[in-house]
């Protein structure tokens, strides 16, 4: 995820309550599989998913849904209701995120429009059916970049050639940053959004330079297999490899062993495709979602 003060968390396997429909190279799946967990009691993976399971498992990371399949909220401690339509899309296929306020006979058609939807697998994919979507929503959304992103995943070992000094949470460290903190937060973490010590989700990691915290990356989103990351730098730090350091110290956190870990970002976003770029990390495929 992007430079903004958005979180979020869940994940979980494919299983046979998935209806799948394969449309010749196009695969599109509604999942209907409700479990979710927390990420303290995962099993170690060794071999990570790819494809649609590796979508499925990014679909419940980040989202929660009802006895119907629809969407309840983001997967994040505000839970957040999210977007009312969303779809990712990887080489295999397609998968979609229908909210639960969205009515049936829209739901329906969304559906059949994206059961035709050729996989969104490249850095330019555009849907398709994009302006039928919007249609069947009743939404006048303009068409812009902003509707668009894309998605990675790490890889297993992350380099670092970050120069600041790293701190972990549950550490020594941040339990003397966390005191330091009770009472008053630093201001300028205050009008990142950070206004006290619990708006930092675990397992974080930050970047300390000069005894400020030049940059974030905490867990937005957790499940039972997958957790992504939200990454956050103060202004005056940018462009410096701090959001890749800070990223990297978070894939190797202790709580996270044997998760697949996720990096989302907006098209617009420069400055995530650099962090990508550095880390080395795999792009699964693009985005797109109507509010």
């Amino acid at each position: 995820m992007d430079d903004t003060h958005e979180r979020a968390c869940s994940g979980i396997d494919l299983d046979d309550r998935s209806p799948c429909f394969n449309h010749g190279p196009h695969v599109f799946v509604i999942d209907r599989d409700l479990s979710r967990a927390s990420i303290w009691n995962y099993e170690r993976v060794t071999v990570h998913p790819a494809g649609l399971e590796l979508l499925h498992l990014h679909r419940r990371t980040v989202f929660s849904f009802d006895s119907r399949g629809l969407m309840v909220h983001e997967n994040d401690p505000r839970k957040s209701r999210g977007k009312r339509f969303s779809m990712t899309g990887c080489s295999e296929g397609n998968l979609i995120v229908i909210r639960d306020d969205v009515s049936e006979l829209a739901s329906r058609a969304l559906e059949r429009l994206a059961a035709n939807e050729p996989p969104l697998s490249g850095h330019d994919s555009t849907p398709r059916g994009l302006h039928d979507y919007l249609s069947t929503l009743g939404e006048e959304e303009q068409v812009n970049a902003g509707l668009f992103g894309y998605l990675w995943t790490f890889p297993k070992v992350v380099p670092s050639t970050c120069e600041a000094k790293l701190v972990i949470s549950g550490s020594i460290e941040s339990a003397r940053l966390l005191e330091r903190w009770v009472d008053t937060m630093p201001e300028a973490l205050v009008e990142r959004g950070f206004r006290k010590p619990a708006d930092l989700w675990e397992p974080w990691c930050v970047a300390v330079v000069a005894n400020k915290v030049a940059s974030i990356a905490q867990t937005v989103r957790t499940g039972s297999g997958g957790a992504e990351v939200g990454v956050d730098t103060a202004p005056e730090f940018r462009g410096r490899g701090l959001a890749a350091g800070s990223t990297a110290g978070w894939s190797r956190h202790p709580a996270l062993a044997g998760v697949t870990l996720f990096y989302s970002a907006s098209r617009t976003n420069e400055s995530s495709s650099r962090v990508t770029d550095r880390l080395g990390l795999t792009f699964v495929g693009s985005t797109f979602a109507i509010s």
